[in-house]
């Protein structure tokens, strides 16, 4: 029992000592309220307060920079009062300027219509006139043709016809004493022009001639087989190159003969190529053939690009270029004919310099001027070396100012400029020239005694002329035995029997002369 009131006593304890405490926590808590919302209040009247003064401040200001603003306002209204007043005085004296200018204009539009009423009126005078005028003109000139009696046309055609006669007497004159001073100085002019260029070109140009001959190789295993059966290994070589080695009595040299000296040349590199070679047999022989063929169509190609580039010339056909390479291996009474190529392209350039010509395109004429001499030995080409090179020429490119020097050098083809002309002097410079070409007197010897020959088994033939070194064969026929159709048949026959019959460079031209002559005698 006493337990039971023990705890209860604690339990009442615990609650009062509870409610004592809520009690406390609660005025505590009124009293933090209290002081909160005095802190507010307080906080509040000071804002309001900074508000005030911070709301004066901002409309004091506000009332300064109004106040300016007004200022300049009023200074800038002023400013512009005045502009304008200023302008207005200048717009009244502009306006007041025009008002005078439109009035002189007003009059010179009054005079100008005055001017233009007159000359409308003497317009009209002066038409009214010149229906007049060919009337008059009629008149006159009958009146004229009646006191000269004879008319107009006839009076104009004497007229010309005298004019024109004196014209041409004079222009006759004109040519003549030009043609006469021409033929005066020609031959001293060109003279000096030639001996001035010879001189100008100094490049050493020594007499060359192609290799003819190969050497066997020293006793041995070589020599052996290549004059094994009769030299068949290099008859093998034959059969590709046309080529023929023929042996000479006593001696280790073979002597090459081919139908063009480029085959021959193909030839003795073969056999060259050949020595160096371990293993002789058919198969080497087609390998080293077609290595020196390879080899020798780059150095002809090379030859040909190599002298248009020391020429400057450009643009020219690759086959035609070849053709120049060519030349390297072709000799004309020893001079070799790319050299000569390249000396005529020189001597004819500084001639046509000279002459105020177009020097480059002399040069380009005269680099491929021969080239038909290689078409004519490898080719069926129809006619001279000129014509045929001329035709490739055009065929590849050339243009007819290059082209005509090529078939006029040696007068195939008339010449009819001026560069043709300077082709052909420059050629027979450079064959000409001291050392260029030679030929022995008994070679030239023989030539002209079977030309002779040739001429004496033919009938009706009265006498021939063999001219130009061996080049030209001139044959004068009696006219009463032989027509102009026989004549010519002549000239194809001796030419054919020539071609078949000698062995000589370059060509011989055959001119047949028929000549009918007429007399008649006047008497007094």
């Amino acid at each position: 029992m006493s337990i039971v009131m023990l705890s209860l006593a604690a339990l009442a304890a615990a609650a009062t000592t509870a409610a004592g405490l809520v009690v406390a926590t609660r005025r505590r808590g009124e009293q933090v309220a209290l002081d909160a919302q005095a802190e507010l209040d307080t906080l509040r009247s000071r804002g309001l307060e900074a508000a005030q003064r911070e709301r004066q401040e901002l409309l004091a200001e506000g009332r300064r920079k109004a106040e300016a603003i007004r200022a300049d306002a009023q200074t800038h209204a002023r400013q512009a009062s005045t502009e304008l007043d200023a302008e207005d005085q200048r717009l009244a004296a502009r306006e007041a300027a025009i008002e005078r200018r439109r009035g002189e204009l007003d009059e010179r539009s009054r005079e100008i219509d005055a001017q233009f009423d007159a000359l409308k009126q003497r317009q009209d005078t002066v038409q009214a006139e010149s229906t007049q005028v060919p009337a008059l003109v009629q008149q006159a000139i009958e009146l004229v043709e009646n006191a000269a009696r004879q008319t107009r046309g006839d009076t104009l055609s004497e007229l010309r016809t005298g004019l024109s006669e004196q014209a041409r007497l004079a222009a006759q004159k004109a040519a003549r004493l030009h043609e006469e001073t021409a033929r005066a100085n020609a031959e001293l002019s060109a003279r000096g022009l030639i001996d001035l260029v010879c001189q100008r070109y100094g490049t050493v140009v020594p007499s060359e001639r192609l290799a003819t001959t190969v050497t066997l190789p020293p006793a041995g295993k070589m020599r052996d087989r290549l004059t094994a059966d009769g030299f068949g290994l290099l008859r093998a070589i034959t059969e590709k190159t046309q080529v023929e080695f023929m042996a000479q009595e006593g001696g280790d040299d073979l002597f090459l003969q081919a139908p063009e000296p480029y085959l021959r040349e193909w030839g003795r590199q073969s056999f060259e190529r050949l020595l160096k070679e371990r293993e002789v047999n058919e198969g080497t022989i087609a390998k080293v053939v077609t290595k020196a063929g390879q080899d020798l169509e780059r150095t002809v190609r090379a030859a040909g690009k190599s002298a248009a580039e020391l020429l400057k010339v450009d643009k020219m056909h690759p086959e035609i270029l070849h053709l120049v390479g060519k030349l390297l291996y072709r000799t004309s009474y020893t001079q070799n004919q790319w050299a000569h190529a390249i000396e005529t392209a020189y001597l004819c350039g500084m001639i046509a310099e000279d002459l105020g010509a177009d020097a480059v395109a002399a040069r380009r004429s005269a680099l491929i001027h021969d080239i038909g001499k290689v078409l004519w030995a490898e080719t069926e080409a129809v006619g001279s070396h000129a014509v045929s090179g001329a035709a490739f020429a055009r065929a590849h490119g050339e243009p007819p100012e290059i082209v005509h020097p090529i078939a006029a050098h040696h007068n195939d083809e008339k010449p009819d400029s001026v560069l043709a002309y300077i082709v052909a002097a420059a050629d027979a410079l450079s064959g000409a020239r001291p050392g260029a070409r030679r030929a022995t007197e008994e070679a030239y010897s023989m030539r002209v005694e079977d030309l002779e020959r040739i001429c004496q088994s033919f009938r009706g033939i009265e006498s021939h002329f063999v001219i130009q070194g061996g080049r030209e064969l001139r044959i004068v026929v009696d006219q009463g035995r032989m027509t102009d159709r026989d004549a010519a048949r002549l000239s194809d026959e001796v030419a054919t029997r020539i071609e078949g019959e000698l062995t000589y460079p370059g060509q011989i031209k055959v001119t047949v002369i028929r000549e009918t002559r007429a007399t008649a005698v006047a008497r007094f």
